[in-house]
């Protein structure tokens, strides 16, 4: 195990200072100090080598989540750590080449996902449904739903445009889904009163 350890810490140590493109087999290799067999005991891809690299280093410099008597601000300090986490070496160096790398092969994107984002949303989902049951917000939304509304804004921020989403960012994101946001009634659906428009906060004290 140690020999796999030295490996995971070479891979992540890498991600942090080279690009992924450039991080070869033989590099890591070279730096953990093993043949490249050795890796290919363990791994088949550069894909699935990195992505463990990247949770085994992501993991320890996450903060721990703390879960207190108000759901509601839980879930914006979780989302605040988030968007802390996203500008680090690791993160920046591996979380968008491994995501490009999703998008080309299905089996490693569902991996990606159940290790990387469902875990994510897990701990989110938790909190949303720890709401629910204080009634800070309303219980009959789906609580996946939730979830997507606000990470994905986060998620497409980081991956798609120059700027990283910060603390200001994710409570806009944040504030905006719990105030409810109105929209026009499908055209099939007849006029729509004003309290059809229900805040996903609830009013319940």
């Amino acid at each position: 195990m140690e020999t796999h350890r030295a490996i995971l810490t070479a891979a992540a140590d890498l991600l942090e200072t080279v690009p992924y493109r450039d991080i070869a087999m033989e590099r890591i290799a070279a730096s953990a100090g093993v043949g490249k067999q050795t890796i290919y005991r363990w791994y088949d891809s550069k894909a699935d080598l990195m992505l463990d690299a990247y949770i085994a280093r992501y993991t320890e410099t996450f903060p721990p989540i703390v879960l207190g008597s108000d759901a509601v601000a839980d879930l914006r300090t979780y989302m605040h750590q988030l968007v802390d986490i996203l500008p680090t070496r690791t993160v920046q160096g591996a979380y968008r080449a491994l995501f490009a790398e999703a998008q080309h092969d299905p089996s490693f994107r569902r991996r990606f996902d159940e290790v990387v984002l469902k875990k994510r949303r897990d701990v989110a989902r938790g909190f949303i449904a720890a709401a629910m049951r204080k009634k800070q917000i309303r219980a009959d939304i789906d609580p996946d739903v939730v979830v997507e509304m606000l990470f994905s804004p986060i998620l497409q921020r980081f991956i798609a445009r120059p700027e990283t989403p910060d603390h200001a960012f994710a409570d806009m994101v944040f504030d905006t889904l719990l105030a409810g946001v109105g929209g026009p009634a499908p055209a099939d659906a007849g006029p729509r009163q004003k309290s059809d428009a229900r805040p996903l906060i609830s009013q319940s004290p």
